[in-house]
């Protein structure tokens, strides 16, 4: 049976199973009060025969999860937790302080504390559907999940891959900026038109340029949305999931649209995160801090760690940093590209030794000039990992890797930090451009990549969206790499040789095969007396990734995906669409999980 048709007849189960519930003695209780969790359960570490369970309460009480499969043996499981307090969650007095112009004052800031339960359910079946009642105080919550498939026993698996949603309590009354791209030019003026006057307008490269048509919280709901009508297998997420990892209404305001009151998709489809640079940022509790004290990055990255828990790795001290997921048939690798050593910044370029236009020296270093390692373990941090040849994740990733390719995997890398971009963090840090932050870096794993069949690397950062191909061996095969940072904040472009939007495209990604920002043009027209966007452009979207099986293998196929506004006259939104650029791409795989060239 099709997860989708198991999770049409869920409610009508659950139901049943809630009457149940409250006429067993052992089960009775008051009403569902959902108070009690701060963050509803969500799932980590899919695999065949188990899953992780999280969740937050706003008390110290113990929980109770029971279980059962949904089509098997009756038999439920029972679970009980001893909850850990965690004080890094709780609120700064700037945080409590904070006014945010267009929203109550302290409207987004949540009740009790923040006492974290985990539960590791094993022994489980392959490809199983299981049913799981959380009681937690006087609350309930009942979801689904299934389990991966056997490796040797599957169909098709479907996975979303997303990033650089970079969630804030503001987000909720703010347009992002809406950089032109192909067709941009068809757009209503920035000044003095019906929708700069009903959304705004933002200044980049000195231009006065359009707001998109919604907000980020809006289009970010929006998004989660349809992807959790497609019913993906695991989310991926490679990294910015907040405006700031040390900014606790950030996390509050992520775990809202995913396992909370606006959506709780992780409840039934369990996330692989990755760290982002902005998980690593303290927003307005310090930034990056000084050279002096950078406590508030060890305190951002410490977040992270309290709401993830990854597989281990060999190395305690930089768990959640890099680790395995298998998925039946699916490997997939993450990676933390937030830290490359030796430590680089722009300055250490005189002028006349820094690259311009499209040259190119080679990747350099570092992804960040933000702090050193030096300053961030003097502040008592232990999780930075070194990606560079000779570090603890290379000599993972490779053995890894070639674990993989000999059980006959289909292999997908996920991090953060786009190698190979067009957009705003595609230059090294020696270009005279640079943003301090671009993912050149990372292109020194490509020859392994390749090496070991690796099918797709996915990634974020220059919140755009864009493909390229690199075939560093000429075989004809070579590795996909994708930039999918367009989750629900940045609507960013490609970037120009020059100061304006008049100015010629940099393309500095010499491997780029596809951008939204040139390839899907904006297509207006004039309907019902206003100019409306009818199709193409830059939109909230993600990318959806589908694994067939076949008989001498299997197929992949990636599909872009927008989330397109539709509006009345009046600008307001009507709703919104699913649509899928002009750059669907289907690679067949052998029987060994390499790509056939």
């Amino acid at each position: 049976m099709h997860r989708s048709l198991r999770r049409t007849l869920s409610a009508v189960v659950a139901a049943l199973l809630a009457l149940a519930l409250l006429a067993a003695p052992s089960w009775a209780g008051p009403p569902r009060h959902d108070e009690d969790f701060r963050v509803n359960p969500y799932l980590q570490n899919p695999s065949s025969t188990s899953m992780s369970v999280t969740w937050f309460s706003t008390t110290d009480r113990p929980g109770l999860l029971r279980l059962r499969a949904v089509d098997g043996h009756p038999r439920t499981r029972v679970w009980r937790t001893t909850p850990e307090e965690q004080p890094v969650l709780e609120y700064t007095q700037a945080e409590l302080d904070e006014e945010i112009a267009g929203l109550e004052p302290g409207s987004w800031l949540l009740d009790g504390g923040s006492f974290k339960h985990v539960l590791d359910l094993t022994d489980l079946e392959p490809g199983t559907t299981y049913e799981y009642t959380v009681h937690q105080g006087r609350s309930r919550f009942t979801e689904r999940f299934h389990t991966a498939p056997a490796a040797d026993d599957w169909d098709s698996i479907r996975f979303i891959a997303m990033s650089d949603s970079e969630t804030e309590p503001r987000g909720r009354v703010q347009y992002r900026e809406w950089a032109p791209g192909l067709g941009g030019e068809n757009r209503p003026a920035a000044q003095g038109s019906a929708w700069a006057e009903t959304f705004g307008t933002a200044q980049l490269l000195g231009e006065d340029v359009l707001r998109y048509a919604l907000t980020e919280d809006d289009g970010y709901r929006r998004n989660l949305d349809v992807v959790d009508a497609r019913d993906p297998d695991f989310v991926l997420n490679t990294g910015d999931l907040v405006q700031g990892g040390g900014y606790q209404p950030g996390w509050d305001e992520w775990f809202r649209h995913n396992a909370g009151s606006a959506g709780s998709g992780l409840s039934s489809t369990p996330v692989l995160p990755a760290f982002g640079n902005w998980e690593s940022f303290g927003a307005l509790n310090g930034g990056y801090g000084t050279p002096e004290d950078r406590s508030i990055v060890v305190q951002s990255r410490a977040k992270y760690h309290a709401y993830f828990d990854a597989p281990g790795n060999g190395h305690p001290e930089l768990t959640d940093s890099f680790y395995r997921i298998d998925y039946g048939p699916i490997t997939v690798l993450t990676l933390d590209a937030n830290n490359g050593v030796p430590d680089d910044a722009p300055a250490n370029y005189p002028e006349d030794e820094q690259a311009e236009g499209r040259e190119y020296f080679g990747p350099g270093t570092d992804t960040q000039n933000n702090f050193t390692r030096a300053e961030y373990e003097a502040a008592g941090g232990t999780d930075l990992a070194d990606f560079h040849p000779g570090s603890a994740q290379w000599t993972w990733a490779e053995a890894n890797l070639a674990d993989a390719r000999a059980a006959g995997q289909i292999v997908f890398v996920q991090f953060h930090h786009v190698p190979y971009s067009s957009g705003e963090h595609g230059l090294p840090m020696y270009h005279a451009d640079t943003s301090g932050q671009g993912g050149t870096p990372m292109r020194i794993y490509h020859d392994m990549f390749e090496r070991y069949g690796v099918t797709a690397v996915i990634s974020g950062h220059s919140e755009m969206f864009e493909r390229s191909l690199v075939d560093a061996d000429g075989d004809g095969v070579g590795v996909g790499y994708y930039d999918v940072g367009v989750s629900g904040d940045g609507l960013r472009g490609e970037r120009r040789d020059g100061g304006s939007f008049a100015d010629p495209l940099l393309s500095y990604n010499e491997f780029s095969q596809w951008t939204a920002d040139q390839h899907e043009a904006e297509q207006w027209a004039v309907v019902d007396g206003v100019p409306q966007l009818i199709d193409g452009g830059k939109h909230y979207g993600h990318l959806e990734v589908d694994v067939r099986r076949t008989s001498t293998g299997a197929t992949v196929t990636f599909t872009p995906v927008y989330v397109f506004p539709v509006l009345d006259s009046e600008y307001e939104v009507v709703r919104t669409e699913r649509r899928t650029y002009d750059d669907v791409v289907t690679l067949e795989l052998d029987a060994s999980g390499r790509i056939v060239g």
